[in-house]
């Protein structure tokens, strides 16, 4: 065959075949520096009959040479081997270093996932190959191919990366050459280098767990994910993609934390943290508040069909047709002292002794927002009637459209200078009555009423904690976001209407029975409190000695759990039980009753007020040996027979249900913890002792 015996003269570096013109011998003393990088950087040991090709001397001399020249343009150093830069030139020393690491990714026509071919792969980024090395100690090579679904933002799933070794078949032992060992460092080092700037890093789905969006955002990773569709008109910069300006809003409404902290935590300047909250607080304020908060966004029959709690239709609603009820309160964000002095009068709360701003909640009786509208300023001026007013006139949100005739409003006592225009509007108001002056009670008839309201008007006051746990809006707000606390408000409305869920749905069957038997008990007379009125038990004090209850109350009916919520008819009054019963157990663990020998089956307990230490309320409980008959107490609620004061329940729930559990636990008093300067040593006269003084 023609060409049979000639001799090929390959590249010692490239291997390729050179032409006699491109061929150049590596002999001679000007080769010497060249000779002595191929030895050293890529183990080459240059035989005396051994070529390159011009090419690739042409590239050592444009790229590497030069470096050698020192500063001082001295004479070349002949021992001096450069690294050459990786850009430039892309030869590699043979692989002869074994090292016991597993590697896999050899075929570029399967997945190196789960070895599938009929599917359409991708090229693994070397971000991703290099973060699933540091987790998993598992090593893909370079140009590996993967199914599409593997990847998530460019790197692998947790699903993938917990799953690979089951389905992979892979090699115990890799080997290296001198640069991929280089390069396996240098990319480890910038993967490290780079986690230690960003300590919080939303870009990459996989960096943060499940709960830590959770305690970050107060939403789970799907939830911000679909957050993330509304921010996307921000613009992504080098330093803070659209997600995490996002990231930074939530975490900052979220924890309260001050720029400077999240700062450090993200790696980011103060005036990007500042920017960056801007520019997502008006995209979210644009394409994702109004879809989840205000009166436009919801009509008055979805409010009336989905979000309204069937115990509040059968206490206030029509018998012709259902209305829409909703409860009404003003919420307090508290803001700095302001240096303008008319602002700083206006925004200072007489009620609450500080300077504020009060945006208004309307709320259905699920707990769903159904509006918030401010904020407003705290003098007399802006108390919540005259706020309600200014709504109605302004016809805010298009209020007037959306409330109709025979909608219910469910107020507190500072709306009282509002029902005249809502009567005038045929717009029902339920409010809980007023004590008037000079009487210290409500009347029995009157303590039902407001039991009534109070049973549905408590959704509001649970809103209020729901919006304060976002803790930015229950610290104090700088006066220079004071323009902006309206939008923070309404946001976070629609972060809890879109993603929590409701506080208080209800049962359809129990919220009827419940209904039911609140207003029969509301047309109810307290005959206890007849009893104590007519038999002067009040004054008989003689006659009523202190004993201790687990002696006396032998016959005292066993009360559960269960029987005590129908008592009181709810659970707020349970909860303050357990603190009541605490204060008024003695040093020796024992609860004092008072009983009187000619009053049988009737137990009186004087309960001192949690609010203030010189006021001390009497209640009687009357019982037989298998239910509660009745009960009164003195304080302004202590008449009614829907439910029981915390009074009353407090000893319903010592005497039928504590002191016959095996445990209970108590409320830790931290006053122990504290030093209590009331409490003065008792100096002694040496003249008033017996002994002598020391000479």
């Amino acid at each position: 065959m023609p060409g049979c015996g000639r001799k090929s003269f390959p590249c010692v570096l490239c291997n390729k075949r050179t032409k006699p013109k491109e061929r150049r011998s590596l002999t001679g003393e000007q080769n010497n520096q060249y000779r002595n990088y191929l030895q050293q950087t890529f183990f080459i040991n240059v035989k005396p009959d051994d070529v390159t090709c011009h090419k690739c001397h042409l590239k050592f001399y444009r790229v590497v040479k030069p470096v050698n020249i020192r500063e001082n343009n001295s004479e070349i150093d002949p021992d001096f081997i450069p690294v050459p830069k990786k850009s430039k030139l892309s030869y590699k020393s043979p692989k002869n270093i074994t090292l016991p690491i597993i590697s896999t990714g050899n075929s570029h026509s399967s997945c190196c996932v789960c070895k599938r071919r009929d599917t359409k792969l991708t090229v693994i980024t070397a971000e991703a190959r290099y973060r699933l090395f540091i987790e998993k100690g598992h090593l893909l090579k370079c140009g590996s191919r993967c199914c599409v679904n593997h990847l998530c933002d460019k790197y692998f799933t947790r699903e993938c990366i917990e799953n690979i070794e089951d389905h992979t078949k892979h090699n115990e032992q890799s080997q290296f050459n001198r640069t991929d060992i280089i390069n396996l460092i240098s990319s480890i080092r910038e993967i490290a280098i780079r986690h230690e700037k960003t300590r919080i890093d939303f870009d990459n789905v996989n960096a943060l767990t499940e709960s830590d969006y959770v305690n970050l955002t107060g939403l789970s990773k799907t939830d911000f994910e679909y957050l993330c569709e509304h921010v996307t008109t921000i613009r992504s910069t080098k330093n803070r993609t659209s997600r995490t300006c996002l990231a930074l809003l939530l975490v900052k409404l979220r924890s309260g934390m001050s720029n400077t902290l999240l700062s450090t935590l993200f790696n980011i300047g103060k005036s990007g943290i500042r920017r960056a909250i801007s520019s997502t607080r008006t995209a979210l304020g644009s394409h994702f508040t109004p879809k989840f908060v205000g009166f436009r966004h919801i009509s008055r029959e979805v409010v009336i069909k989905d979000h309204t709690r069937p115990l509040a239709q059968e206490l206030f609603g029509s018998f012709v047709q259902s209305p829409a009820i909703l409860v009404l309160d003003g919420t307090y964000i508290y803001i700095q002292k302001s240096n303008h002095f008319k602002f700083q009068r206006r925004s200072y709360s007489l009620h609450k002794g500080r300077p504020l701003v009060k945006p208004m909640m309307f709320v259905s009786t699920t707990g769903y927002i159904v509006s918030v509208m401010g904020s407003y300023l705290a003098d007399s001026k802006n108390n919540d009637a005259n706020i309600l007013k200014h709504a109605i006139a302004t016809n805010s949100e298009d209020i007037n459209e959306w409330i109709s005739e025979e909608d219910v409003l469910v107020v507190d006592r500072g709306f009282r200078d509002s029902l005249g225009m809502l009567e005038d509007l045929g717009i029902k108001a339920e409010m809980p009555t007023f004590l008037p002056k000079g009487q210290k009670q409500h009347s029995t008839e009157e303590a039902n009423a407001s039991r009534l309201v109070t049973k549905v008007r408590w959704i509001v006051e649970s809103v209020n904690g729901r919006i304060k746990q976002w803790k930015y809006l229950s610290n104090i707000v700088p006066n220079s976001q004071i323009p902006f606390i309206g939008d923070y408000v309404r946001l976070v409305a629609a972060l809890c209407n879109k993603y929590k869920r409701p506080l208080n749905s209800g049962d359809e069957e129990e919220d009827q029975i419940l209904a039911a038997k609140m207003r029969v008990l509301a047309k109810e007379k307290n005959q206890l409190k007849d009893r104590v009125a007519n038999e002067n038990l009040a004054r008989r004090s003689g006659s009523w000695k202190k004993m201790d209850a687990d002696h006396v109350a032998t016959n005292f009916p066993s009360l559960s759990e269960e029987d005590l919520r129908n008592i009181t008819l709810g659970v707020y009054q349970l909860k303050l039980a357990r603190s009541y019963t605490q204060e008024h157990l003695d040093d020796n663990g024992d609860y004092i009753i008072m009983i009187d020998d000619s009053v049988s089956n009737i137990v009186r307990v004087q309960i001192q007020s949690r609010h203030t230490s010189a006021k001390r309320y009497l209640s009687w409980i009357e019982y037989d040996e298998v239910v509660v008959k009745s009960w009164y107490c003195q304080c302004r609620a202590g008449a009614r027979v829907v439910g029981a004061c915390a009074h009353v329940s407090s000893i319903l729930w010592y005497l039928g249900f504590a002191r016959h559990a095996n445990q209970v636990h108590g409320i830790r008093n931290w006053a122990l913890c504290l030093e209590d300067a009331s409490q003065m040593p008792v100096l002694v006269d040496a003249s008033d002792t017996d002994s002598d003084p020391e000479e």
